[in-house]
């Protein structure tokens, strides 16, 4: 009898160091994980502006980026080279903007007066299909409005020629 419970306890202890190893690997997998998803990679461009918008594109994906000092009351943003097809995340679905689009344009503001606040934030996520090559997607026209609807400065950043191309006031 005395074997058996030391044969039990034995297999209890390895039992029970096995299980603490499981739960040790799957919580460095899932903090992993969860890091990996906070930290996207992207490319930021190399500029000195303070309110800039770039585009990350990853596939059929699109996100767009902004850099700013102003708090942002709505966003119309209209694309060439890509249809839109539909928006997945970001600043504005989180913190739950209106937005709407089409194939070639975005939308959003806040009805409660909400605004996306000074700092570095993804905007949104677009789905898209490319019209012709990936080197082509731009946004053409850009309108940012801050506080009361007063216009906002905005350069938009374009990796394909490493500079501002387009200003949102001139």
């Amino acid at each position: 009898m005395n074997i058996n419970k030391d044969i039990n306890k034995e297999n209890n202890k390895n039992t029970n160091f096995i299980s603490i190893i499981s739960i040790l690997i799957l919580g460095i997998i899932t903090l992993g994980g969860i890091l990996n998803h906070e930290k996207p990679e992207f490319q930021k461009p190399n500029t000195l502006e303070d309110n800039i918008i770039w585009l990350d594109l990853n596939n059929d994906m699109l996100d767009i980026w902004i850099e700013s000092t102003n708090d942002i009351y709505g966003i119309q943003f209209e694309f060439d080279g890509v249809k839109l097809i539909n928006i997945d995340g970001g600043y504005l679905e989180l913190h739950g903007f209106n937005t709407s689009h089409n194939d070639k344009m975005i939308l959003a503001f806040s009805f409660e007066g909400k605004h996306i606040p000074k700092g570095e934030h993804l905007l949104c996520s677009l789905n898209i299909e490319y019209i012709n090559d990936s080197k082509e997607a731009k946004i053409s026209n850009m309108v940012l409005a801050g506080e009361g609807g007063s216009a906002l400065d905005y350069g938009f950043f374009d990796f394909t020629k490493n500079q501002t191309i387009l200003r949102s006031i001139y």
